[in-house]
């Protein structure tokens, strides 16, 4: 008789739930924040319990495995709209298959030792470098393969970014550019670079005064980041804010993103607005 000792089950699988729903965040872009993840890996690791329960035929199992996805997804994305919440729920059913293909696999042709599965929920104890080291590779694989995506699909649209602050709002023609890693060290923000003149009516006036080379108080610099950065003319300082909203539109949808604003000496070239497609 195999021993399961509950502890490991709940961890595993709570460990295992965690990245499906990171990497449902991946791929369909929608902001997953820590308490979010957190419910959803909880949520897993409960209904991994059912490795106790007698073998269940295909139907039962089928629909456990629904009845559970739609729980965790619940748990990290919310309901959002039949649509959504039939989107979402497909994509983790079918990372969770695939997951579960895996195990099965492993289970039936190597059966490597102290591994069990049962009604799709898998059992082992490997050491924690190995486990760490897998789910890496597999979320970094998912994150690799979703950038090429849309690096190649953003080319083929014309987008819009809408830049929304107390002063008032401003819609930019905005151009993809995966070329743009910028990214505040602090928050982990993504930057899209603005034309200063088309923004200057909504931005902080200390945002101003520094491109223009102009002296600030401590009042105008509130808010504002300055973070280093390399354009094609050479090292520079971009100066950024956050907006109260962004939305990025490609003409079919609407989305909004949590990113910086930032402006350079230099400019854009012609560009009103710059940014990184994977924001998307």
């Amino acid at each position: 008789m195999r021993v399961i000792y509950l502890d490991i089950l709940l961890l595993l699988n709570f460990y295992i739930t965690y990245f499906l729903a990171v990497s449902v965040s991946c791929i369909t872009h929608l902001r997953l924040r820590m308490g979010r993840r957190l419910l959803a890996a909880g949520a897993g690791a409960l209904t991994s319990l059912a490795i106790f329960l007698p073998p269940l035929t295909f139907l039962p199992n089928l629909l456990l495995k629904l009845a559970a996805s739609s729980v965790i997804v619940l748990a990290a994305f919310g309901f959002g709209g039949f649509k959504v919440f039939l989107r979402n729920t497909a994509i983790f059913f079918l990372l969770n298959c695939l997951f579960a293909g895996v195990m099965l696999g492993l289970w039936l042709f190597v059966c490597p030792d102290g591994m069990m599965y049962n009604n799709g929920v898998s059992y082992f104890e490997i050491p924690l470098w190995l486990a760490l080291a897998a789910t890496a590779a597999a979320y970094l694989t998912i994150r690799l393969i979703r950038r090429v995506l849309d690096s190649k699909t953003a080319l083929d649209k014309k987008f819009t970014v809408e830049i929304a602050t107390e002063k008032g709002s401003v819609t930019l023609a905005a151009a993809p550019d995966s070329g743009n890693r910028l990214t505040d060290f602090f928050t982990g923000l993504p930057v899209i670079f603005c034309d200063l003149e088309k923004c200057r009516h909504i931005c902080p006036e200390g945002i101003v005064q520094r491109i223009e080379g102009k002296e600030t108080n401590t009042d105008n610099i509130k808010g504002i980041r300055l973070i280093p950065c390399s354009t094609v003319s050479g090292g520079t300082m971009a100066v950024c804010f956050k907006p109260d909203k962004i939305v990025i539109d490609d003409g079919s949808q609407r989305k909004e993103v949590d990113a910086l604003a930032g402006f350079t000496e230099s400019g854009l070239d012609g560009e009103e607005a710059i940014f990184n497609p994977t924001i998307l």
